[in-house]
């Protein structure tokens, strides 16, 4: 659905369309569950998930060190934008 987008550098924001997708409903959706992965990364950092159109939360989703995939499974609301912000910060 999302993969091929290539490697997300630091500091980076993607905002994700979630709803009327991958069998997600278009409409009356107020959470997703996503599986988010770092792979291969060149150094350490970490993901914080949250709704699109929100304030960047102090808590993140996935902490990865350099060359190790790391995933990890986290439910979100969705936002304004229909759909989640990944903020990635090394």
């Amino acid at each position: 659905m999302f993969a091929g987008g290539g490697a997300v550098g630091p500091n980076s924001t993607i905002d994700l369309t979630v709803v009327g997708r991958g069998g997600v409903p278009a409409t009356g959706v107020g959470a997703v569950v996503l599986n988010i992965t770092a792979t291969q990364p060149t150094t350490p950092g970490y993901v914080t998930v949250h709704p699109t159109g929100t304030a960047l939360p102090n808590a993140s989703n996935l902490n990865f060190v350099a060359g190790q995939t790391t995933p990890n499974l986290t439910i979100t609301r969705v936002g304004d934008g229909y759909g989640p912000s990944d903020q990635t910060s090394f």
